[in-house]
């Protein structure tokens, strides 16, 4: 019987694309607005963000090939470091990096279902679309491939149809646009743009998506590389894109403070009547993204699953984690139900932030298996990068970025004792 082809590098492009482009470019300028207060402030964050995110991109493709198994960061810090931080940082992606960001996705789902049909209640929808993305990725991989790929697709043709509009008709945008670097430098340099920062990088998260699953790629360290670093610069110039767009398309004292900045931009620019259809369109868009989550996550369990005797029953028995994914669908649906989007947010993002900013550190542990010269420079500016946010953070969201550590702290301790080996 002939083998099933591997999926190469548009499936794992399609996977990083879908990862990143969810709730967060949708649903973060409202939040930026009440500090930001031109288009030239607005932009530079974001091109920063893309800036940070391919520069772990590069890192990150330089450990995948040292290191070249499933897993993502519970893998790395396995090998890198001691596999009780490996432990640490499988549960933390499994728990806040994709149980978390699927229910935060999810919601932004059912928002924008709720506002094109009133009648279906937004957690419902939420809890819905989780239901339905786990079940086309517990049938096998290859089926798994394709719901991605075609989600990912109809995605960015809808991005794609949409950023043509905002060319074409008059928007009702009234932010300033002409660069004043006296003022612009001001809000630059303000407390407030850090904590705008950590939300452009919970919008960047997922750039790391193809690492996950490493081995399932075709030729999967040259797969890996192009699509962390292709899907990563695609979706940079898409963001400068669609926040110019939403900028343009609707005035700010509307989007300011807002979550579905996507279909208030909509309803301005179309009118009331498409409104309603343009948001049912976002809600489609956005499935790709509980998908790709919903992909990814489960390959950390399952591989925590074949290194941790305790959670051996995460191990997959087949080419599908079928337990780690109900694991990830029943977490995301406590999500659901239990918080609120922003508290969220930033309680997801201090658990990334500390297993990539660890990742990328052991860059120089690797120094004798892998070139250093060529990704210090950004090895440097995403460590400095991302340790400044999360620091900043703490002074400005004290409640959610401690918990956030506490979850790791207390992760870390059950990790010790879990994979803790007597000396023979």
């Amino acid at each position: 019987m002939p083998l099933k082809p591997a999926p190469g590098t548009a499936s794992a492009t399609a996977l990083v694309i879908a990862s990143m482009i969810g709730t967060g470019v949708f649903t973060s300028l409202g939040y930026q607005l009440p500090d930001l207060t031109s288009g030239p402030q607005i932009l530079f964050l974001w091109a920063l963000g893309g800036v940070i995110a391919l520069c772990g991109a590069l890192c990150y493709a330089a450990v995948a090939e040292a290191l070249p198994r499933s897993g993502g960061e519970h893998h790395f810090l396995t090998e890198l470091y001691h596999p009780a931080l490996g432990f640490t940082a499988g549960i933390l992606s499994a728990l806040v990096g994709f149980a978390a960001p699927t229910a935060i996705t999810a919601l932004a789902f059912g928002e924008y279902l709720h506002k094109a049909l009133p009648g279906v209640p937004v957690q419902a929808a939420a809890a819905g679309v989780v239901l339905v993305g786990s079940a086309a990725h517990a049938i096998n991989a290859t089926a798994s491939a394709r719901v991605q790929l075609g989600a990912t697709g109809l995605k960015l043709l809808l991005i794609l149809l949409f950023l043509v509009a905002v060319l074409i008709l008059p928007g009702e945008g009234d932010i300033r646009w002409t660069p004043a670097p006296a003022d612009d430098l001001r809000g630059i340099l303000q407390p407030a743009f850090a904590i705008s920062l950590f939300f452009v990088f919970y919008s960047y998260s997922g750039w790391n998506a193809a690492v996950y699953g490493l081995e399932e790629w075709d030729q999967p360290e040259r797969t890996v590389r192009r699509a962390l670093l292709g899907g990563t610069l695609v979706v940079a110039l898409l963001y400068l894109a669609l926040n110019a767009a939403f900028l343009r398309a609707a005035p700010v004292e509307a989007l300011r403070g807002e979550v579905a900045v996507g279909e208030i931009s909509a309803r301005h620019l179309f009118g009331d009547r498409a409104a309603a259809p343009i948001s049912l369109l976002f809600a489609l868009g956005l499935f790709a993204s509980v998908s790709a989550l919903l992909w990814a996550g489960p390959r950390v369990l399952a591989a925590m699953g074949r290194s941790t005797p305790a959670l051996r029953f995460l191990k997959p028995r087949g080419e599908t984690p079928v337990a780690a994914l109900g694991i990830q669908t029943v977490l995301a649906l406590g999500f659901i139900f239990a918080t609120g989007f922003r508290e969220l947010v930033t309680y997801t993002q201090t658990g990334l932030a500390l297993c990539t900013l660890l990742t990328v550190a052991g860059l120089f542990r690797l120094r004798g298996r892998i070139p250093l010269g060529k990704l210090l420079a950004p090895a440097l500016v995403f460590l400095a990068m991302t340790g400044f946010v999360v620091i900043r953070s703490v002074s400005a969201e004290p409640v959610a970025t401690l918990a956030g550590l506490a979850t790791a702290a207390f992760i870390a301790v059950c990790g010790f004792f879990l994979t803790y080996r007597s000396p023979s």
